[in-house]
């Protein structure tokens, strides 16, 4: 998939073992987190440092394979993961969430940044799918996550912005309206064309909203740790959005080329 993998691989492996210290250390010290971050969203910020390591672990697991040569699949989740890192600590950074692992998220932002854009300067798209992927399915996910997420979002800004009232970490907008949900969109449309686009697109894509779901979903069950109250329609929503789009992963996994 890619004839010169060295730069991509690289700058993931220095994102994945930032990663990994500046994940080990937040949940060794979650008071990192405080008078930074809304006492509510702390739970979240646990939960992302939980799922980070996780992340972190399996990219290094996948630089070491995609440097000695590796097929499509795991470029393909090597994307994924990437992908979780770039939003992630990238809304830490853009946040401004100044604590000693201040650094660390930038860099982590920068680099993981870096190695997606050194991947799609170099990435050859050719035929990805070995067999007929749920393309359509796919397809379908992803304009239900766009409605979800776009009817969520502007139910909590509009009232924000006829009050002039920032909401809480407001960077997570920029990011969805700008990026993702536009990223979404046009993989839907790609993957209901069955454009080469869409099949590069698709995994990834469900690897970094599952993993983003089962994030926030381990937050929500921390929130009694914290003196917070389980909202059990959110623990449903998240679960919804997690599951779904790992489950798809699974067809999306086999169908391409081994």
């Amino acid at each position: 998939m890619l004839t010169k993998p060295f730069l991509p691989v690289a700058l993931s492996a220095i994102a994945a073992a930032l990663t990994i210290i500046a994940s080990i250390l937040g949940l060794r010290d979650p008071g990192l987190y405080r008078h930074l971050t809304p006492e509510r969203l702390i739970p979240g910020a646990i939960s992302q440092d939980l799922v980070s390591l996780g992340v972190a672990v399996g990219l290094l697991a996948l630089a070491a394979r995609l440097a000695a040569g590796a097929s499509a699949r795991f470029w393909a989740v090597w994307l994924g993961l990437l992908g979780y890192l770039v939003y992630g600590y990238g809304l830490y950074a853009f946040e401004t969430i100044i604590n000693p692992l201040f650094l660390f998220y930038i860099a982590i932002f920068s680099a993981s940044l870096w190695a997606l854009l050194a991947f799609f300067a170099r990435a050859d798209r050719g035929k990805l799918a070995a067999k007929a992927p749920p393309r359509r399915l796919t397809a379908a996910l992803f304009t239900l996550l766009i409605a979800l997420f776009a009817a969520l979002w502007l139910s909590i800004l509009i009232p924000a912005m006829q009050t002039r009232t920032a909401p809480d970490a407001a960077t997570i907008f920029v990011f969805d309206f700008g990026f993702v949900l536009p990223a979404l969109a046009f993989a839907a449309a790609m993957l209901w064309r069955a454009d080469p686009w869409g099949d590069l697109l698709a995994l990834p894509l469900l690897i970094k909203s599952g993993t983003l779901g089962i994030s926030v979903l381990i937050g929500s069950l921390l929130a009694p740790m914290f003196g917070l109250p389980i909202n059990p329609g959110e623990v449903a929503t998240y679960a919804i959005l997690g599951l779904l789009p790992l489950a798809l992963t699974i067809p999306w996994w086999r169908a391409l080329t081994p």
